[in-house]
């Protein structure tokens, strides 16, 4: 079985997961919050765990960004020397930042990986790229994982996903995701619902086109110590760096 060593950029929730279920596969992992390190050690990375990106990302062959949309323009100095990862999908819809690791990943023939994340369909609303003529998100969460403290189910944003990127860069990297498999950040519509009685994540998807109409929709729990962020997305993280590495791809 083909080995994918790994690098990771921020030891937050997914990072540690990461971290954990792929052990001797990590070569090192860097985090500028100072904690960060006491959680290194735990993860038994001590000496593999940095402050700053190794020089030519220390012979990784996949880096995996899971930090913060700050942290993804560090991966444009990763892709001269590997593959890379994105998990705050929400950084690329800065136009110039997409449009530079793309074109920096084609100058070193490397590959941009994008996780599922929390969602799914996604294989077969790429298909229908060209196609589609409206596509909607609905995300509904629990008060407190969008900060607020409602006591009833209200609508707390309703744009398209390039506004949901900017207003919840934390909370709603699906919209990115699912964006950049069919209609754009300008023409994917999304929905934010506040809902006190919600006890999981939940997404609701609709694409149309001429011909099909998908619906696709998911109930997820939370990462436990981050409410913001479903648990699916961690395991598709982990899917797809194992992915990486096999025979047989499947979607």
């Amino acid at each position: 079985m083909v080995v994918v060593k790994v690098g990771i950029i921020g030891l937050g929730n997914i990072g540690s997961f990461l971290a954990k279920r792929l052990q001797k596969e990590v070569l090192w992992a860097v985090d500028n919050d100072a904690r960060a390190k006491k959680r290194a050690q735990a993860l038994g990375l001590g000496r593999k765990f940095s402050f700053t990106l190794p020089k030519k990302c220390g012979g990784a062959d996949l880096v995996v960004e899971c930090a913060s949309q700050e942290a993804v323009p560090l991966l444009l100095k990763c892709l001269p020397y590997c593959d890379v990862m994105v998990m705050s999908v929400g950084a690329l819809a800065d136009r110039l930042l997409c449009r530079r690791l793309v074109r920096t990943a084609k100058k070193y023939k490397r590959r941009i990986f994008i996780p599922s994340g929390a969602i799914g369909g996604l294989d077969a609303i790429s298909s229908l790229q060209g196609e589609l003529k409206e596509v909607l998100l609905e995300t509904t969460k629990p008060p407190a994982s969008l900060g607020r403290s409602d006591a009833q189910r209200v609508v707390v944003f309703e744009g398209n996903a390039m506004e949901a990127c900017q207003k919840y860069p934390q909370n709603i990297n699906v919209s990115a995701t699912l964006a950049l498999a069919g209609l754009g950040f300008e023409k994917t519509k999304v929905r934010i619902i506040s809902d006190p009685e919600a006890t999981k994540n939940r997404h609701r998807i609709v694409a149309l086109s001429s011909q099909s109409r998908i619906v696709v929709e998911l109930e997820n729990e939370p990462m436990p110590g981050n409410p913001k962020t479903s648990a699916l997305a961690a395991l598709s993280a982990l899917k797809r760096i194992r992915k990486t590495a096999e025979a047989m791809q499947i979607g």
